[in-house]
């Protein structure tokens, strides 16, 4: 969980400047697996994301008469108690304990234009610009290629002429087939073109199969335009978008 999930996870906004404090500061030590904090390092956070405190003197008296928090030697180093962290647990552990969120923030794909559409679409998106985001760019390239798949796949059957890429036992046919039958099909009337299509395949397949080949950050970097263009017609053709 990143800092901007954690926020309104806990209505951060809501919270009291002492409560913002011992929001931040467990939120560090959760994430850091520190026991203690700085104030200067909260304080800068909470101006970082829009919360500035006014008057640092009056929050250091707050925090001296309040029995969350001792100080840890220095004069700025704190500590959350035990029984106030304990509560902090019980309240808001949770959170970091969801295994499925995925971490993410529209790094290939834009989440608010194409999030929300189908739930198992969603998550394949999320994962795309969550890989990119971690450097795996080998798992984004053959992700963003199963995203288009699937994308093509789901345009046709919005149109009615699925059976047009189906093979003589009622699979899907290969991806490169489908391809060459959407860029030419008068139903479809897509507007991109062939090469920019097998762009897209050919990037997925040598992550997914060139042996001693290793997607790079300026594979999908000099691909990420043409993708979202494509990826957005064929929501359009699919009923996705409108």
């Amino acid at each position: 969980m990143n800092l901007f999930q954690y926020i309104t996870a806990v209505s951060l906004s809501e919270k009291t400047e002492l409560e913002k404090i011992r929001l931040l500061a467990f939120y560090q030590n959760t994430t850091d697996g520190t026991t203690s904090f700085f104030l200067d390092g909260i304080l800068q956070i909470l101006k970082e994301i829009g919360h500035p405190v006014s008057n640092v003197s009056r929050i250091k008296g707050y925090l001296a008469k309040s029995k969350d928090f001792k100080k840890n030697g220095t004069e700025n180093e704190y500590m959350i108690t035990p029984l106030a962290k304990q509560k902090l647990q019980i309240e808001f552990g949770h959170i970091f304990d969801n295994t499925e969120e995925i971490i993410s923030s529209s790094e290939v794909l834009d989440e608010t234009l194409f999030v929300g559409k189908r739930g198992f679409l969603d998550i394949l998106i999320k994962q795309i610009n969550s890989s990119y985001n971690n450097n795996c760019y080998d798992a984004c390239a053959v992700l963003m290629r199963r995203v288009f798949e699937i994308s093509l796949i789901l345009a046709y059957e919005k149109q009615g002429v699925q059976d047009q890429i189906k093979d003589g036992n009622g699979d899907y046919v290969m991806l490169e087939r489908i391809v060459a039958n959407a860029i030419q099909n008068k139903t479809l009337h897509i507007s991109r073109s062939r090469k920019e299509y097998d762009l897209i395949r050919d990037l997925g397949n040598f992550a997914a199969h060139k042996i001693h080949f290793n997607t790079r950050k300026s594979d999908i970097d000099n691909l990420k335009q043409t993708y979202r263009v494509c990826i957005e017609e064929l929501f359009y053709i699919a009923g996705l978008k409108v």
